[in-house]
């Protein structure tokens, strides 16, 4: 089974609120907004490890439905590059490594944030995330096509003649007991 690593680079949803997005995961990750605004220097922070695409699904979920992005790559590639951060830092500057643990894991994406942590909910296993109705029907004209009636066809035209090949000789080789 393949496993999948989960990185937060700071990125953002267009037409999202950042203040929005930065109080949602500091939600998810169950931490102050001030702690927060430090994931979104651009550097790269690995969310979680080695898991499986079920679970990577439902953390891209969490995060879409709070207008973040995060990277999903397989286990033991390489971690997604940092980039340039879309905002300019504020003056907490970048993340330390003590800082970087003080980050912990955001909440298990099992279990839906309350209304407290954020303004998300995760949706329940099996359940259509997409409410969009279905496009309707195409107008496609099948007045010019006919059917021939049931059990009269063949398929001999679907044939393909392959022409014969010859025996090598092997007049040479002989059976030999052991």
């Amino acid at each position: 089974m393949q496993t999948f690593d989960i990185y937060f680079l700071g990125e953002i949803l267009p037409d999202s609120d950042p203040a929005e997005v930065r109080r949602g995961v500091a939600g998810l990750f169950k931490i102050q907004e001030d702690a927060a605004e430090r994931l979104f220097s651009g550097q790269a922070y690995r969310v979680k490890q080695a898991q499986d695409a079920e679970t990577a699904s439902r953390y891209r979920a969490a995060f879409r439905a709070i207008g973040a992005l995060i990277q999903i790559v397989p286990s033991g590639a390489p971690a997604p590059a940092d980039r340039v951060p879309a905002t300019p830092p504020t003056a907490a500057g970048s993340a330390s490594n003590q800082d970087r643990a003080a980050v912990a894991e955001p909440a298990h994406p099992d279990q839906a944030p309350t209304k407290g942590d954020s303004d998300s909910d995760l949706a329940a296993p099996g359940s259509i995330l997409d409410d969009t109705p279905p496009p309707p029907p195409a107008d496609i004209d099948t007045s010019g096509l006919d059917a021939l009636p049931p059990n009269t066809g063949t398929l001999e035209d679907c044939k393909v003649e392959k022409p014969p090949r010859p025996i090598p000789d092997i007049s040479h080789m002989k059976l030999v007991d052991d």
